[in-house]
């Protein structure tokens, strides 16, 4: 069975999936290596973690869990010059 590791952002597009799309991770049990990523349409992609934005906690959970694949820690988003809180643009600013 494999092991749940929880919510995930991710980093980079993965199979037509955006960058910051929100999946569910699992590590594989048959290949600790790889990590399962259950997409909301029910869509599983076999992967690592350098597809993830995984911060300090996610990765010592993928470890705690017994994944043994490249972990990347990535920063946080950077919200653009001007953008607020969630990167929405000031009323009246251009967008880019």
């Amino acid at each position: 069975m494999d092991d749940y590791a929880g919510v995930f952002s991710l980093a980079t597009p993965v199979e037509g999936h955006p960058a910051e799309t929100l999946v569910q991770v699992t590590v594989s049990a048959p290949d600790p290596s790889q990590l399962v990523l259950a997409f909301s349409n029910k869509h599983q992609v076999l992967t690592d973690a350098c597809v993830l934005l995984c911060g300090s906690v996610g990765t010592m959970v993928l470890r705690d869990l017994g994944y043994t694949g490249p972990l990347i820690k990535r920063p946080r988003l950077v919200a653009r010059e001007g953008a607020g809180a969630h990167g929405e643009h000031p009323a009246g600013a251009p967008r880019e």
